[in-house]
């Protein structure tokens, strides 16, 4: 009987306490009960749903700090891709339960309801992308230069790459509890190495040593020492050595006319037009020696000295890349869009445009097929016809190879636009070129930064660039399909650009240009009905005007404007008996 009623009291004891935990727990939502770091605890529906309005503003616009290796760089969730899901989140509210365990938890330590988010694949990746094209750094490869006819040693250097895949994972993963997120990048070792360049530069002593007689179709041509030293360069061979190659492209460019009497470029067939109408202009087969033969010819003489350094050479006929019957055969029957920019003048720059829009002239892409700069173009190098010239790096001007291919980006970009072609891949300068349509333009570099647009036509297309010293013209071929209209909207958020100096020998004058926000939708439509709409949204920094102080600078200030002379009145020496003159009264 005892043990009955002490079973009885402590059953009643427990219930008590149960019944009292759920009183203390409060009516709906539990005490101790947090949303987005917020107590909700005992609010209606209506009063949770509009805390949660305003909290989620302050979310929305709070920044996400992303740390690569002590860099910091600070993204909205919308640049990132990562948008908050209201109704998920509002979702996981639960009101109080009779479950023990989640009473006793309420008690002690609540619960708290974090965000839930979905995510763009897409825009998360290219913000990320953005971002390691800022920190990553190529490894640099052991390698032989040039410095006139003297070769010299480039040692080798280990580069770092953001893994950005496994970054993605872990913002997906921890979002909900954190806005900072460090990282740190992977090290690339490079693959040639110092002293497999060393090894090289043997190579190279003995190719400069003495000028080189190359024979070409009986043609005697009389190769300087700097003439060798400009046409060679060093390139690894399948495992890893490097080894001499000569480029016919570097020699017609040291050589002139004593190269292209006997080595003449073909040239593509083409359309112009006639009364409105592309008429085809046949193609030009060309002469020419191929890099490999050329290299094979040459590098024997490298060990003979006198009149033994000498090499023949024949050249072969060459077929342009699009001959007359394939374009005949492409139906190509109207310009689909063209565009034409303009750039002021300097030899890096012409040499650089003239280059990649002689590589990306007569390219065909047929329907469904892509067009990528980076991989059209190749890595802009010595070897590859590219001049050394100015390039925008993390907001500065900076001295590298290939300066100014960003032209021909841009202005195929726009001719890709006016096509109605489907727009797949482009990133603007980091600060806006006043001779580029703003929030219409793209810049690429090697090999991650690229310009792509597909072929979504019904037909083959074919893209024709022609150029001047001060123009550049992208051409599209084929049978018009869309019509295009363009919305540019207004220069919003700018922002003043700050005043540096810099003391450093390598400076680049800057002028200093405002940053601003503008957004360009492309509209499209196909026998007048729209059929697509897409806004670009361009950021751009300030351009700091950046003053040179180092004298040693090469590409420093401008020179400042010479002083206008004020002209001296001439003083006469001989005594004068002219009165002064008197007015009249």
């Amino acid at each position: 009987m005892r043990r009955a009623v002490w079973i009885s009291s402590a059953f009643a004891a427990v219930v008590l306490t149960w019944v009292g935990a759920w009183l203390a727990a409060g009516s709906g939502i539990p005490k101790n009960t947090t949303l987005l770091g917020q107590e909700i605890g005992g609010l209606s529906n209506q009063a949770i749903e509009k805390l949660f309005a305003s909290q989620s503003v302050k979310l929305k616009k709070s920044k996400i700090t992303i740390t690569v290796d002590g860099r910091k760089f600070e993204r909205s969730r919308n640049e990132l891709g990562i948008y908050l899901d209201s109704e998920a989140t509002l979702n996981q509210i639960r009101p109080r339960s009779w479950n023990p365990i989640s009473l006793l938890q309420t008690l002690t330590s609540g619960k708290n309801y974090l965000p839930i988010y979905s995510f763009s694949e897409s825009a998360l990746r290219q913000s990320l992308t953005d971002i390691a094209n800022e920190t990553d750094d190529e490894p640099v490869q052991g390698n032989i230069v040039f410095q006139g006819t003297r070769p010299i040693v480039i040692s080798s250097a280990a580069g770092k790459t953001f893994q950005i895949e496994p970054a993605m994972s872990e913002i997906k993963k921890k979002l909900s509890e954190e806005n900072s997120f460090k990282f740190t990048a992977e090290i690339v070792e490079p693959t040639i190495t110092t002293a497999e360049a060393k090894v090289a530069l043997k190579s190279a002593v003995a190719a400069t040593r003495e000028p080189i007689t190359l024979i070409v179709d009986n043609h005697p041509i009389k190769l300087k020492t700097s003439d060798i030293a400009y046409s060679l360069t060093f390139v690894p061979d399948s495992t890893g050595n490097l080894k001499p190659k000569f480029s016919a492209d570097l020699l017609t460019q040291v050589l002139g006319l004593r190269w292209s009497k006997f080595v003449v470029a073909p040239v593509n067939a083409r359309f112009t037009l006639f009364n409105g109408i592309p008429k085809l202009q046949p193609s030009v087969r060309g002469r020419g020696v191929s890099d490999d033969d050329l290299t094979a010819a040459l590098v024997p003489t490298f060990s003979l000295t006198g009149v033994a350094r000498s090499a023949a050479i024949s050249t072969a006929e060459i077929e342009p890349k699009i001959t007359t019957e394939m374009a005949g055969g492409l139906g190509i029957t109207e310009v689909v869009s063209t565009f034409t920019t303009k750039y002021p003048p300097a030899a890096y720059r012409i040499q650089n445009i003239h280059r990649a829009a002689d590589l990306i002239d007569g390219t065909v892409l047929k329907p469904g097929e892509l067009f990528s700069l980076n991989r059209i173009v190749g890595e802009r190098t010595a070897a590859n016809g590219f001049a050394e010239g100015i390039i925008i790096n993390r907001g500065r001007f900076e001295k590298d190879f290939g300066g100014g291919v960003s032209q021909v980006a841009t202005t195929s970009w726009n001719a890709a636009w006016f096509a109605g072609l489907e727009l797949v891949n482009h990133m603007a300068h980091s600060f806006y070129i006043s001779r580029y349509p703003a929030g219409r333009e793209s810049t690429v570099a090697w090999p991650k930064v690229d310009m792509q647009f597909r072929n979504n036509l019904d037909s083959p297309i074919m893209i024709d660039a022609s150029y001047t010293n001060s123009t550049l013209t992208i051409a599209i071929y084929g049978k018009k399909k869309f019509e295009v209209d363009t919305i540019t909207g207004e220069r919003r958020n700018i922002k003043a650009f700050e005043i540096l100096d810099d003391d450093s020998p390598t400076c680049i004058h800057q002028d200093g240009v405002e940053g601003f926000d503008i957004s360009v939708t492309r509209v499209v439509k196909l026998n007048g009905t729209e059929v697509e709409r897409k806004t670009f949204t361009t950021h751009y920094t300030p351009e700091d005007r950046i003053t040179c102080t180092n004298p040693e600078a090469v590409f420093g200030n401008p020179p400042p404007p010479k002083p206008k002379k004020t002209p001296v009145p001439k003083v006469s020496t001989e005594t004068s008996t002219t009165t002064t003159p008197v007015p009249a009264q």
